[in-house]
């Protein structure tokens, strides 16, 4: 069986995230990483959550601070790019010129625009796109996801997503590129896009967005609320940055189906609770495996042929910014926003 080699591009908390994934597998090796700060490649890495990969890189995985010589110098079957977002765009469309396949860290990039221009590469390149929305494949909404295709309790009545957590501790003065939306585009493009994205693959591209928001006193914004117009259900969501210092990040969902309320909280005893319009709340088997391996099990999977992967094609990223783009606008001006019908939308009873 051929290995894929694959070399991992930013090596901050989601490079050593994804570097502890793809070591595991028997299908792939880690050849090289490549960060333009070497300081990274032996630097310990924290993030919301405790899933970096702080182990030192063996001596067989070659070090770059050039991306250009990586790819000058390297075979690589898989570029995993895990840099900011303004050098999502550009790295990507690099290494799609040269026909490597591209796992790119969500955002896509910085707006709609921005991402047709890798859609485009990607449709020159003999390599596949596809972009890290590592929620798609969280336990808890991968059983959501399944209960709503199934129909098993009905039609969604409504349905309410929230992400909350303090702002980077980096970055709370303001000053970082993170809170500088016209790089990162702030909480609504970067944590607020999972939710979005999420409500996105299971109920299709919404008509409209109203959005809301609040601007920190540096001038960001710190905290934004959706409506998502569907003519069949209500569906909202809202993510903050202007959680407190001590609040510990925490994400959700409440979605009421005709026979059952599926209601799922980070900060639970039991992450997914069910609670069935008969009989007792229960708490369902979630899969074992977490959000990052099974996203990079299906992008190996997708590559190598498999006719039964899910990836989150580029596409259907591409349009989850677009309703990001719109949300922002919404907020800005106070009003409604329209949507075309472009997107992906899951074969779903909903």
């Amino acid at each position: 069986m051929k290995r894929l080699s694959v070399g991992i591009v930013g090596f901050g908390f989601m490079g050593r995230t994804h570097y502890g994934v793809w070591k595991k597998r028997r299908d792939a090796r880690v050849t090289c990483v490549c960060d333009s700060n070497l300081a990274q490649i032996t630097a310990k890495a924290r993030g919301n959550l405790d899933v970096a990969d702080n182990s030192a890189l063996p001596p067989n995985v070659r070090v770059y601070a050039d991306f250009d010589r990586m790819l000058a110098e390297e075979r690589l079957d898989v570029a995993d790019i895990t840099l900011p977002t303004p050098l999502h765009a550009p790295m990507a469309i690099k290494a799609l010129e040269r026909g490597i396949n591209v796992l790119c860290e969500k955002p896509m990039a910085v707006d709609a625009k921005t991402c047709d221009r890798m859609l485009a590469a990607e449709r020159k390149s003999n390599g596949r796109l596809m972009i890290a929305q590592c929620v798609r494949y969280w336990p808890e909404y991968r059983v959501l996801r399944e209960y709503i295709s199934s129909g098993r309790y009905g039609k969604v009545i409504a349905a309410d997503f929230t992400r909350f957590a303090p702002a980077p501790a980096w970055n709370r003065g303001g000053r970082s590129w993170f809170l500088d939306e016209t790089q990162s585009g702030g909480v609504a493009l970067d944590m607020h896009l999972h939710d979005t994205d999420e409500i996105h693959y299971l109920f299709g591209m919404p008509k409209s967005v109203t959005s809301t928001a609040h601007q920190h006193m540096d001038g960001w914004t710190d905290f934004i609320s959706t409506t998502y117009g569907y003519p069949d259900k209500v569906v909202t969501s809202s993510s903050s940055w202007a959680m407190s210092p001590s609040f510990v990040w925490e994400s959700g969902f409440r979605v009421v189906c005709e026979k059952a309320v599926v209601v799922a909280n980070s900060h639970a005893p039991s992450p997914l609770v069910v609670y069935p319009e008969k009989g007792k709340p229960f708490s369902p088997k979630l899969p074992k495996a977490s959000g990052y391996e099974t996203e990079i099990g299906m992008f190996a999977a997708w590559i190598a042929g498999d006719a039964n992967a899910e990836p989150v094609l580029a596409q259907s990223a591409r349009d989850s910014v677009a309703i990001v783009d719109a949300e922002r606008r919404s907020a800005k001006t106070g009003r409604s926003v329209r949507l075309g019908k472009s997107g992906h939308r899951m074969a779903a009873s909903t």
